[in-house]
């Protein structure tokens, strides 16, 4: 059961969930435009190099984040790279989908950082919450499949003693609400 959770985990991590997503939504909106399907995918390489540079030098000791300062720094860092990603984007004009995920991404992960100096919650959520929000707006639903995939995330989270329950409930509430808010009444309001 526990090669489940974690193959589960491993297959929902947020980096290729933020991959997956990206590259879905670029392609489908803006497959004429490169740069914006190489700009919408850039921020998360450049979090995951950055874990593989700060464990290599010794700031990092394992890539779960199990120390607190050594997620914070790291989360950090992905506020501004996501931050940066935003504002690329809106050079380059990409599609108001893509430009208000990007923006989620960063202004969530400060979020993420903030609640994470006193708590821990499931990042894992929240990195799966925001894109099946995306999606829902882009036109995609599937609220079965969707409900279906946060759930064994969640699931497989607990089985692994990673998280709590109220750790996933909480990280999966907060991305699906502050992404639908953000998405739909900061980027889609016609």
């Amino acid at each position: 059961m526990l090669v489940v959770a974690n193959l589960i985990s491993l297959i929902l991590h947020p980096f290729i969930i933020e991959i997956g997503t990206f590259l879905f939504l670029s392609l489908y909106y803006s497959k004429t435009i490169l740069a914006v399907v190489f700009i919408s995918v850039v921020p998360a390489f450049l979090v995951l190099f950055s874990a593989i540079y700060l464990k290599k030098m010794g700031k990092l000791t394992d890539y779960n984040g199990k120390i607190r300062k050594e997620r914070l720094h790291l989360i950090s860092l992905g506020v501004i790279y996501h931050g940066l990603g935003f504002l690329l984007l809106q050079y380059f004009h990409a599609p108001k989908i893509i430009q208000g995920l990007m923006f989620c991404y960063s202004l969530n992960t400060a979020f993420v950082w903030i609640i994470t100096t006193k708590w821990r919650i499931s990042i894992h959520a929240i990195g799966l919450g925001g894109p099946l929000v995306a999606l829902w707006l882009s036109g995609m639903h599937y609220p079965i499949f969707m409900f279906s995939l946060m759930i064994i995330l969640c699931a497989s989270r607990l089985l692994l003693k990673a998280h709590t329950l109220m750790q996933v409930v909480m990280g999966s509430l907060f991305s699906i609400s502050f992404a639908y808010f953000q998405l739909k009444y900061l980027f889609l309001i016609v």
